[in-house]
């Protein structure tokens, strides 16, 4: 098998693939994305080559619309029902409790155990978190608004 490359790849491209690396190579801001991809920019550079030799070739990920994904799984949830579950999640009338997550390591333990140290699913239903009741010692910095 050659590493020439093949007439349909000839045409996905406008110049020469040596130019366009060249071009990339040289880019501030592939280098940047490179950078925050924590890839070494050579790497990054082929991969970027790799798509446009091959459009066909699907994503690692690709973003569906709530409403096509609602189509292929209508169980599966939109973007806001997420953001809803999340706030619920925050305000605390949506508790996540560790006995409500087996392990499979204790499987045969009852919630109890988790009850004596957070309470139980009813009492931290709407709890928010308590602030500290004693100086910890912590530094104020100018995020911390308080």
């Amino acid at each position: 098998m050659s590493d020439a490359p093949s007439p349909s790849e000839g045409k996905k491209l406008r110049r020469p693939v040596e130019e366009v690396r060249a071009e990339l190579l040289a880019d501030a801001d592939v280098k940047e994305q490179a950078r925050l991809l924590k890839l070494p920019v050579e790497k990054y550079v082929e991969k970027i080559l790799d798509y446009a030799l091959h459009p066909e070739k699907p994503p690692a990920i690709m973003i569906v619309p709530d409403e096509a994904l609602k189509q292929q799984d209508p169980q599966a949830p939109t973007v806001a029902e997420i953001e809803t579950y999340l706030q619920k999640v925050v305000s605390g009338e949506v508790v996540v409790n560790p006995a409500h997550q087996p392990d499979g390591f204790h499987a045969k333990e009852p919630a109890d155990r988790y009850g004596a140290a957070l309470g139980s699913a009813d009492e931290l239903q709407g709890a928010k978190a308590k602030p500290a009741e004693q100086d910890l010692g912590l530094k104020k910095d100018s995020n911390f608004k308080g």
